[in-house]
């Protein structure tokens, strides 16, 4: 419910950020039924506001009332929904546009603070920085392009000693041009038009290799972290990422980074998607990719080496792949279920070694919603740390998971013929 004060006299603890009174215009314009987002409507002020916001943010945010807040809040949140959209949005194949209902869950989170102007080292032959504006982010390799291809996943990756951290990847196309792709692409993150993270290092020790959840053969990695690279604690090689970026609605590109044949670097672009984080991790859209299943995700079982869960029965796809230990020589099997579409239609999975991503065994089972597997010849040795990977996915599929695990487990249970 809105609120207002007739004493208009009285000091609020805020100021027109523009002096043009743009409250007051937007409510008139809108009374007038004149377009506020119009080119010469009070909307247009909102970039010059939103760039002196951001200035006296850190002074101005602990002088101001809570009347001041909610006044403030109301007059960017109604200005923003009524400014046109600056860049296009690109859907996943398959994705279709987000209904205004759809649109109207859009999420805040808390505020992420990010080390402005922030340039990690791998990246200081490039114009790349933290907080720049993402229409700066431009594509400056000749003949090449690449496009986001699948949904965003997750995915524990091993630091030692017991410890591992989640990493994020998603399907990529490259069309290659002049020069060469030695290293994997990144995930850039963006926020309210600012870029928030510039991804992981990728020029060392990053070989190119297939998605796990793929979208055809000729799909890559584009590889990301759950943690920002654009709020550095320490410095120098005691600089450490350990704030994550928070839950919010963010546009996500894949950066590719080639090298011509002077041996410059160069960015290569793809359009932004739309990618959401909650309390459940990160998803894409689902769109019309998806569809309804009755199938559950069952617990792991004793011995369990990974576990790949897929849902795209609601707006939101969720795509991780869990590992609760390592492999042993013990005998394996590959369990799982798919439901949704055509019941007819086959699920291929590859078990894969990390992080190589050589293919170690690979099945197939059927989406009719069916439990269902078979003992698979691993030989990744004790120790070993292993990926499930799907490499496409039938049209319709609500749900699917996979898990490697012992071929006979506690329970005496044995592979599916």
């Amino acid at each position: 419910m809105n609120r207002h004060d007739d004493a208009r006299d009285l000091d609020h603890g805020w100021q027109d950020p523009v002096g043009a009174g743009l409250l007051a215009q937007t409510l008139g314009a809108m009374a007038d039924g004149v377009d506020p987002a119009s080119p010469t409507g009070p909307a247009a002020a909102i970039p010059a506001m939103s760039r002196r916001v951001r200035r006296r943010r850190g002074a101005k945010l602990g002088g101001l009332g809570g009347g001041a807040l909610a006044v403030a809040g109301a007059l960017v949140l109604g200005a923003v929904q009524l400014a046109p959209s600056d860049q296009p949005e690109v859907l996943l194949p398959g994705a279709t546009a987000p209904s205004p209902t759809q649109s109207s869950l859009s999420m805040s989170g808390p505020d992420l603070q990010i080390q402005d102007g922030y340039q990690p080292s791998w990246l200081e032959w490039s114009d790349l920085k933290c907080g720049m504006p993402v229409a700066d982010l431009e594509s400056t390799a000749q003949g090449w392009s690449v496009e986001a291809a699948g949904d965003v996943y997750e995915r524990p990756a091993d630091l030692g000693g017991g410890e591992s951290v989640t990493v994020r990847g998603m399907a990529a196309t490259v069309q290659q041009g002049e020069g060469v792709l030695q290293g994997a692409p990144v995930l850039v993150w963006s926020q309210d038009g600012v870029v928030v993270d510039l991804g992981d290092d990728v020029f060392e020790g990053s070989d190119l290799r297939a998605p796990l959840v793929g979208s055809g053969a000729d799909a890559i990695e584009a590889k990301g972290s759950a943690f920002t690279i654009c709020a550095p604690s320490g410095s120098g090689e005691s600089t450490v990422f350990e704030t994550p970026l928070p839950e919010g609605d963010y546009e996500v590109r894949v950066v590719a980074f080639p090298q011509d044949a002077s041996g410059r670097w160069t960015t290569a672009v793809s359009e932004p998607v739309p990618v959401r984080i909650d309390s459940d991790g990160a998803h894409s859209p689902t769109g019309e990719r998806g569809g309804e299943s009755a199938i559950e995700f069952p617990g792991p079982v004793d011995g369990q080496v990974a576990r790949f869960e897929l849902d795209r029965t609601t707006d939101w796809v969720t795509a991780q792949l869990t590992r609760p230990s390592y492999s042993s020589d013990t005998p394996m099997r590959v369990m799982g279920q798919c439901e949704g579409g055509d019941p007819e239609a086959l699920l291929p999975i590859e078990v894969v070694l990390w992080p190589t991503g050589d293919v170690l065994a690979s099945t197939q089972i059927s989406c009719d919603g069916g439990e269902a597997g078979n003992e698979v010849d691993v030989q990744a040795g004790e120790g070993a740390l292993i990926d499930i990977r799907l490499p496409s996915i039938p049209d319709g599929v609500g749900r699917a998971w996979v898990s490697l695990e012992p071929a006979t487990p506690q329970s005496g249970d044995t592979a599916s013929d």
